[in-house]
């Protein structure tokens, strides 16, 4: 794959101009590669030319800046999606992301560069939003919980930390399988995923409150021994 590039100069678009379509293409190429082949090295290089962007080194200065700039455009979130294939019909998936406009891409270069894994995509519905998000719930717990600890926490928000905190709870009843068990699911991850909801009402969500995400799940374990 080729990619065109002008000297260093980041690719910039004035305001309300739509991502140019080859460079969603090139984009969508270059995950499907990275999913192939799982080439980390290679997929951070087709992002910095896609983007035309010049790294920056990856220094404590450079993650405490990143730190900081996560602390207002970074985001840790918790979803629920029904799925029946599963034991309890319902999957709660945490993820980390952050959210910059096509001009700011590389902001989430360097936190590909810093983290080592991830993946940048469009954002379906608008003009030019790109995200950069992880979640593997391996790395969320090995690489973006102790970046958080050692350079957003010294500095960060309350609200941030609590967050946070919340989040590594999460993490921790993955690790010790209590997704994987009925009363922990209903009692343990359910209510911490309902805490990290940051808005209710909305068109699209799974469920009006933590209550009738539990009864749904108990209505479904039920429906399911009756079937066998």
């Amino acid at each position: 794959m080729k990619h065109k590039r002008e000297g260093r100069k980041s690719l910039i678009i004035a305001p309300g101009e739509k991502l140019p379509k080859e460079v969603l293409q090139q984009l969508k190429e270059a995950n499907n590669r990275y999913t192939k082949n799982k080439d980390f090295p290679s997929y951070l290089k087709d992002i910095e030319l896609i983007f035309n962007i010049t790294p920056v080194k990856v220094t404590t200065d450079s993650k405490l800046y990143l730190a900081g700039f996560i602390g207002g455009e970074g985001s840790l979130n918790v979803s629920a999606k029904k799925q029946k294939n599963t034991s309890f019909g319902l999957v709660i998936d945490p993820e980390f992301s952050v959210t910059q406009h096509l001009n700011g891409a590389g902001m989430l270069y360097l936190a590909l560069d810093v983290f080592q894994t991830g993946r940048i995509g469009y954002k379906s519905g608008s003009n030019a939003t790109l995200f950069f998000r992880i979640d593997n719930r391996k790395s969320l717990q090995e690489k973006v919980m102790p970046f958080f600890r050692q350079y957003a926490f010294p500095y960060g928000s309350d609200y941030l930390v609590q967050r946070a905190e919340t989040f590594q709870k999460l993490l921790n009843l993955f690790d010790s399988k209590a997704h994987l068990e009925l009363g922990s699911f209903l009692n343990e991850v359910l209510p911490l995923w309902y805490s990290m909801r940051k808005q209710e009402g909305q068109v699209n969500q799974s469920f009006a409150n933590l209550n009738e995400a539990q009864e749904y799940v108990k209505a479904f374990v039920a429906e399911r021994q009756i079937k066998k």
